[in-house]
């Protein structure tokens, strides 16, 4: 997967909105709104389609657009909290709306990868994800990116790219990787020296490509067939 030149974020975009605890959830809730206004940490965008309340300010969201580049649709998005509604806000003369205003917290980044189906593989599956010689915790994996567990000894930060070795069955492919999310446990979590890590693959081998979306299909069928999908 190429880094490619990142668009502009600017008014009049149409804003696909996901909160952030409920990514690539069955139950998430899928929010629109148009940006009227941005500069480099302020994004003001219209009441949210459904509406949202104030009760929401101080949720994390991901928030993403389309992109026409060379004849294909790519999808890029940042994180943003949602700080508080304007009310009256003058998107034109006379003409006053509410607004939320939201607060980036992140940098904008290509998001194809959370936008791929992904699963949760049982302990048993033939997936196995390694750094430094050591098998990681996976959450889920994509043929986009993983998400996992690892110790806070290893000090992961956004946008680090990071090696690792892919073990589908008996082929290991290396593998080269960005971090996109870091996040710590809980306070009130059993295991507090453990983080929370999500990378974004970046290959150009096709046979990866294939034998990953292989195994997750593999995956897939396993659980569905214990129910557990």
């Amino acid at each position: 997967m190429l880094i490619m030149r990142k668009p502009e974020i600017r008014a009049g975009l149409t804003l696909d909105i996901v909160f952030e605890n409920e990514l690539n959830q069955p139950n998430a809730h899928h929010l629109k709104a148009v940006i009227y206004d941005c500069d480099k940490k302020i994004v003001i965008m219209s009441q949210t389609s459904p509406p949202l309340s104030p009760l929401f300010s101080g949720r994390r969201a991901l928030m993403t657009f389309l992109v026409l580049r060379k004849d294909r649709l790519l999808r890029f998005g940042f994180y943003a909290e949602l700080m508080d509604i304007i009310h009256n806000y003058e998107i034109s003369s006379g003409n006053m709306v509410d607004a939320w205003r939201c607060r980036k917290t992140d940098e904008l980044e290509s998001t194809d990868f959370r936008m791929y189906f992904r699963v949760q593989p049982p302990s048993n599956a033939d997936v196995c994800l390694f750094i430094e010689e050591q098998k990681v915790s996976l959450l889920d994996i994509s043929i986009g990116g993983a998400k996992f567990t690892y110790p806070r000894r290893y000090c992961f930060q956004e946008r680090d790219k990071v090696k690792f070795k892919l073990v589908i069955g008996r082929e290991i492919f290396n593998v080269d990787a960005v971090v996109r999310h870091v996040r710590e446990a809980d306070e009130k979590a059993t295991n507090r020296n453990i983080q929370f890590v999500s990378v974004e693959f970046r290959y150009h081998d096709k046979s990866f490509e294939a034998a990953l979306g292989k195994a997750i299909m593999n995956i897939q069928r396993s659980l569905l067939s214990e129910g557990k999908m």
